[in-house]
């Protein structure tokens, strides 16, 4: 949502091989994982709080200032299939997600409809909110809060036995006791962030070998907000490669995106257009110290927004490292 889906993208972003992980399984009974680990990033943002940040900027007219920390990274998720029906109910995050390090929480339903591949419908939560500032264009000290958001989702996973995944994804984003801009302009209505977002995503799985995948991606986002000039299109075009072998794995992702945002924001009287590129990789080791279950992971990420207008750059990276235990 807003600038922070640049953040998530960097901090957490891989790909997996889609194809293997939608499948659900032929057996009854519970399955899932959980995840720990820990990550350091580094961030530049006048949005994004982050663990720390500084309740200071550099002006209206300065990009943002650099800032570390150290973040966990605790996840779980926990299924029941029904065999006899390849019904799967599911309360978490699904694995796909999870190995893209994507933390929106998920509870729903996914159906095996014969070859024709699956389908699923979910209820999507923050499972950790995001902090922001209430009025990130503040001059002086700034206050934090929270943005939270809460929807469904819609998905469709292997479209007739193809390699063709599609799914649509509606969010209500509240960011709480917003004054963003109010200190500086008397348009500051402009500038709400509380509204809705629509995300469309496609993208097709392609077999190299038995172990590699390619995956080409397009998502188109469209966020309705309060403020015009915080409302936006965002277009990504996305390609991933997935090894998957006995031992090891490795998946990547590198991406370039384009936001256009509706009207000119009040303060400096042009849109905050951006031009938006990344890349991330992340190494698996299975059967850690033996134990089949067990995998441990590494996963660097990089991001960068290039803005129109200089207080809304943003440019992250991050290195993780941690464990995943399937069941």
């Amino acid at each position: 949502m807003l600038r922070y889906s640049l953040l998530a993208v960097a901090l957490f972003g891989t790909a997996a091989a889609h194809a293997d992980v939608v499948t659900i399984p032929s057996e009854s009974g519970f399955s899932g994982f959980v995840m720990g680990g820990a990550g350091v990033q580094n961030y530049q943002s006048n949005f994004y709080k982050g663990r720390g940040g500084d309740d200071h900027h550099d002006g209206l007219h300065s990009g943002p200032q650099s800032q570390s920390s150290l973040v966990p990274l605790i996840n779980a998720d926990l299924r029941y299939t029904f065999g006899d029906t390849r019904t799967q109910l599911f309360l978490g995050n699904l694995i796909q997600d999870a190995v893209r390090f994507d933390f929106t929480q998920q509870a729903g339903v996914r159906q095996q409809i014969g070859d024709k591949g699956v389908l699923s419908a979910g209820y999507v939560f923050s499972g950790m909110p995001v902090k922001t500032w209430k009025d990130p264009f503040a001059e002086k000290s700034r206050s934090e809060t929270d943005i939270k958001s809460n929807g469904a989702r819609l998905g469709w996973d292997q479209v007739w036995g193809s390699g063709l995944n599609a799914s649509y994804t509606y969010r209500k984003i509240d960011v709480k006791d917003d004054e963003s801009g109010a200190s500086v302009t008397a348009q500051s209505d402009m500038l709400k962030r509380s509204g809705t977002q629509h995300r469309y995503e496609l993208s097709y799985d392609i077999r190299l070998q038995p172990k590699h995948t390619l995956t080409p991606t397009i998502i188109y986002s469209k966020a309705d907000l309060d403020g015009s000039a915080e409302s936006y299109d965002r277009t990504q075009l996305q390609l991933s490669y997935a090894y998957q072998g006995a031992q090891w794995s490795l998946t990547s992702n590198v991406f370039a995106a384009q936001r256009n945002y509706d009207t000119d924001n009040p303060i400096y009287n042009q849109q905050a257009d951006a031009d938006e590129y990344g890349l991330n990789a992340t190494f698996f080791w299975h059967q850690l110290m033996g134990i089949k279950p067990l995998s441990g992971f590494v996963s660097a990420s990089y991001a960068k927004s290039n803005s129109d207008i200089a207080f809304y750059d943003t440019q992250v990276s991050s290195v993780g490292t941690g464990l995943i235990y399937n069941f």
